[in-house]
C-alpha cells in the first residue's frame, strides 16, 4: 500500500513537472532506471524513498521561489 502511494506520488510529480522518467531518476537518486523499477513493482528502501521525497520537495520549493520572483519582476 505504501509502495503504491509512493509510486503514485512520483508519477504525479513527473507529470506535473514534465520530467522524463529517466531524467527524474537520474536527478533524484542517480539511477535513470529508478521509475521503471517502480513501475515494475520494485520497492525502494526507506533511505531511497526519503531521498526521492526530499528531491521533490526541494524542486517544488525552488519552482515556487522562481514563480514569486518572476511575478515581482
Amino acid at each position: 500500500m505504501i509502495s503504491s502511494q509512493f509510486r503514485e506520488q512520483v508519477e504525479a510529480f513527473i507529470a506535473a513537472h514534465d520530467f522524463k522518467p529517466t531524467e527524474f531518476g537520474r536527478q533524484a537518486v542517480g539511477d535513470p532506471s529508478f521509475v521503471l523499477g517502480l513501475r515494475r513493482g520494485r520497492s525502494p528502501t526507506l533511505a531511497t524513498a526519503d531521498k526521492v521525497l526530499s528531491f521533490m520537495a526541494e524542486f517544488e520549493a525552488t519552482e515556487r521561489k522562481r514563480h514569486r520572483q518572476r511575478r515581482s519582476a
